[in-house]
Formats: structure tokens, C-alpha cells, sequence
């Protein structure tokens, strides 16, 4: 087992922190550390092999799977990202020509944007290659770990949903540590 990835707080971490918790902070910093690597492992086939960024290649990958075109604010829906981050996504997969944009066959103020034969070579190489990496990254966790763990992450990311629409919780004052 990889003790070492686990991120650790000091002992007198809940003196310094009175009402909080050592061990939730402990898998909140190895959740967020685990996150940001597997996320660097993922973006790292296609940037290489095609020198896509993540945000690029989501948007290539999200108009396949769709398997029709579709409006630039489905797929800034999908991406998460705001319709202006979108456009500028856009304009530069137009120019190394990855995607076209072209008008929606019945509503004239829509735009339909669609993959170019240039871009499924592409996808074709690189979803294999992410789907390849995932599996290496979680191979260790053994299989009859896996749905345990989905259903934690699932109550973390629920709890934080239901945080979202809240007040920020109060905290108490930090007590300064010992020396």
C-alpha cells in the first residue's frame, strides 16, 4: 500500500482547530492531491500526441460521443465552462482544423459545431490512451474496493452539493499552535 501518498496533518491539528477533524482534512488533501495527478496523467496522452489541451480534447471527445453535431452551449454545458471560454475553445480547434462550425439546418440563429475527419484519427487514438492510463491508476485498488469507494466519493460529492446552496459553516477561532 502507498502510505506515503496519504497526506498527513500533525497531531495537534484539532487543538490548533477546534471543531474539526484531523482524519476529514487528512482525505480531503490526499482526495484534492490524487485528483490533481490523475487528472495531470490523463491530460498527458493527448497533449502529447496531439498537443491538445485538456479543455480541447474534452471538446473533441464530447462531439463524439454525442455522434451528431451540436450547439457551442451543449457542449459548454457538458465542458463546464462559460459560452466565452467556449467560443475561444472553438475558434482555435477551427483553426487547426478539428471542428466546423456550420448553421443549424432549421433555426438560423443557431450554430451546429461537428468534428472534421482530421479530428477522429485523433479521438480514436486518444480515448484508448486515457482509458489505458485510468486503468493503470486504479489497478491497484482491488475490485471489491471499487464500489465502497465510489459510494464515498459519492457522499462527498453529494454533501458538497448540498453545501453549495448553503451559508459557509461557522468556524471556530483558530488557536495558535504549540510551540
Amino acid at each position: 500500500m502507498a502510505d506515503d501518498a496519504i497526506i498527513r496533518v500533525p497531531s495537534h491539528f484539532e487543538h490548533e482547530f477546534p471543531g474539526a477533524s484531523r482524519s476529514a482534512a487528512e482525505v480531503a488533501a490526499t482526495l484534492a492531491s490524487t485528483a490533481t495527478a490523475l487528472e495531470a496523467a490523463i491530460e498527458r496522452a493527448p497533449r502529447q500526441a496531439a498537443n491538445l489541451s485538456t479543455s480541447a480534447f474534452q471538446t473533441l471527445a464530447i462531439l463524439d460521443g454525442a455522434r451528431c453535431p451540436l450547439p457551442s452551449n451543449v457542449i459548454a454545458e457538458r465542458l463546464l465552462v462559460s459560452t466565452a471560454s467556449m467560443t475561444s475553445l472553438l475558434h482555435t480547434l477551427e483553426r487547426r482544423g478539428l471542428v466546423e462550425r456550420r448553421p443549424h439546418p432549421t433555426d438560423g440563429r443557431k450554430v451546429l459545431v461537428d468534428l472534421t475527419p482530421l479530428a477522429q484519427p485523433i479521438i480514436d487514438s486518444q480515448l484508448p490512451a486515457i482509458h489505458a492510463v485510468i486503468t493503470q491508476a486504479i489497478g491497484d485498488v482491488p475490485e471489491a474496493d471499487r464500489e465502497p469507494l465510489l459510494r464515498s466519493l459519492s457522499l462527498i460529492k453529494a454533501r458538497l452539493t448540498q453545501m453549495a446552496d448553503q451559508p459557509l459553516p461557522k468556524a471556530k477561532a483558530r488557536r495558535k499552535p504549540r510551540r
